[in-house]
């Protein structure tokens, strides 16, 4: 019997290795100078970036393809003159387009233009409870005061918002503040990014990055979180697939529900789905047009520029390897939550060298 190939109803492949979210990064540029950029933004224009026309010909390809989560990113987004006419452009193909920004230059008018633009969500970092926190992590003094404007701004508009928070021994002490200070304000979702050491994050000294057993302490208390505000605020881990591990444990030594525990929706603002998903649900692409598995993991399998990106996620032989959890190494390999969790392949990377090998902040050892 032939074998048969089901196509996703745009061109893509159902199942795992559908293309589910895109983070795309429109510039460098940005206002603010932070400690752990993976863009490591600039305050001018940087040579290369793909122009407007080339911007909407390759949103115009990828949605041939599929209908992901698109992510407009940078830097900072809104340092792009043409942003609104991007975001018109990318709301009119996808059902679902969200924007990462700092916040700081949002105001009233600003916000008006993100939701007439058919931005469905806003994403803005907090990095501390306090202002002397967030704005020393940051760079700029008054930050954290002019990115709370910024989400009043848009919480005035009736835009879905998330507070992002990158975790560094700076701020751990904080994170039950920050979370409860998010949580007050009527944000529908807290997500906590653990650092991966690429861009200027692999200039923050080894002293100020989690151990690993702060890493596993530090996701054992956000997933505990997790189940107990689950009908508060949305909660998740990102840059941590232990996470998902971690829940299932929780989940089964409380008899809690676990978000996702049956497969979760592959698509939505709030799926649950499983850890590392570089190159299998998700990608990146740069500002110059370059594609990667996420943007944490900088190993580049093509250019949008001079092929289109539905061919490189079918074609590409790294994205084929990161959606095999065979060929994970180390106690990765070994371990029964692989499919699971499959470990940071970006931190793999940033440490060995090699994406596959095993997640070096894990303390997790697998049952022989």
């Amino acid at each position: 019997m032939a074998e048969k190939h089901l196509t996703h109803p745009h061109g893509g492949m159902p199942g795992e290795d559908e293309l589910r979210l895109v983070f795309w990064e429109l510039t460098a540029r940005c206002n603010l100078r932070c400690q752990h950029c993976r863009a490591e933004a600039q305050a001018e224009f940087a040579s290369g970036e793909l122009t407007t026309p080339e911007i909407i010909r390759v949103a115009q390809d990828i949605r041939a393809s599929f209908d992901p989560i698109v992510v407009l990113t940078g830097g900072e987004p809104l340092a792009r003159p043409d942003f609104f006419e991007i975001a018109s452009a990318c709301s009119g193909l996808f059902s679902r387009v969200a924007m990462a920004t700092n916040g700081t230059l949002v105001d009233d008018a600003i916000a008006q233009r993100i939701a007439a633009a058919g931005i469905k969500r806003v994403s803005i970092s907090l990095d501390g409870a306090t202002p002397q926190t967030h704005d020393a992590f940051r760079g700029q003094p008054g930050c954290f005061a002019a990115a709370l404007r910024g989400i009043e701004a848009l919480q005035r508009v009736g835009m879905s918002l998330q507070v992002n928070a990158t975790v560094t021994q700076h701020n751990l002490h904080e994170l039950p503040a920050l979370l409860e200070f998010v949580k007050a304000r009527g944000v529908e979702a807290f997500h906590m990014f653990m650092l991966v050491p690429v861009g200027c994050g692999a200039e923050i000294s080894d002293d100020k990055r989690l151990t690993p057993q702060q890493f596993e302490e530090t996701l054992r208390w956000l997933a505990a979180r997790t189940l107990e505000l689950r009908d508060q605020i949305q909660i998740k881990a990102t840059c941590a697939p232990q996470y998902y591990r971690i829940l299932r444990e929780l989940g089964r030594s409380s008899g809690a529900a676990v978000p996702g525990a049956a497969g979760g929706a592959a698509h939505g603002m709030h799926s649950f789905t499983r850890g590392c998903l570089a190159g299998s649900g998700v990608c990146f692409v740069s500002r110059t047009g370059d594609v990667q598995p996420c943007g944490y993991l900088p190993v580049v399998v093509g250019n949008v520029r001079q092929t289109p990106l539905g061919q490189i996620w079918r074609e590409s032989g790294v994205f084929a390897a990161l959606r095999d959890p065979r060929q994970l190494k180390g106690k990765c390999g070994a371990c029964g939550y692989r499919k699971l969790c499959q470990g940071c392949r970006a931190r793999a990377f940033a440490v060995t060298g090699d994406f596959l090998d095993e997640e070096p902040d894990c303390p997790y050892v697998p049952e022989p």
